[in-house]
């Protein structure tokens, strides 16, 4: 399956667990996607990701927990999804695997524009389809610690 046609896949699989699509439900879903990418876990070795997301504990922000949770299999219930409330977007993933760990947050470019679509009141699901199409580097900053 090729990459655009697995994220439309998974949007759709999104939109079922969590009634509809918005930025922050995209936001999370890259983050996974990218977290799976970065550290190499396969679809099958999902059960080796465990991630930790510090993120304001109310909507639009939290819907963010949803598409981690869509996309990587981590969940409360689980346990492999650990959340704290924050004032900040970050989420850390682990690879069992391999013990290595990466550190995502949401770039200052997307922060902003964030900020200036929920001042307009433009979190819109046409919105969050713009933000599907960018590239990892344009949404996020990604290191291993």
């Amino acid at each position: 399956m090729s990459e655009s046609n697995e994220l439309a896949s998974t949007i759709e699989s999104a939109r079922q667990f969590h009634g509809h699509i918005g930025p922050y439900l995209i936001i999370g879903l890259k983050m996974g996607i990218a977290a799976r990418k970065a550290l190499n876990i396969s679809e099958a070795e999902r059960i080796f990701l465990r991630a930790k997301v510090e993120v304001p504990l109310h909507p639009p922000f939290s819907c963010l927990l949803d598409g981690i949770q869509v996309s990587t299999t981590c969940t409360v219930g689980n346990q492999r999804l650990k959340i704290k409330n924050s004032k900040c977007i970050e989420a850390t993933f682990v690879s069992q695997k391999d013990t290595e760990v990466l550190r995502i947050t949401l770039s200052s470019q997307l922060s902003e524009q964030l900020k200036a679509e929920k001042t307009q009141s433009k979190l819109t699901e046409e919105y969050a389809l713009e933000i599907a199409k960018m590239p990892e580097n344009q949404l996020f900053n990604i290191a291993f610690e």
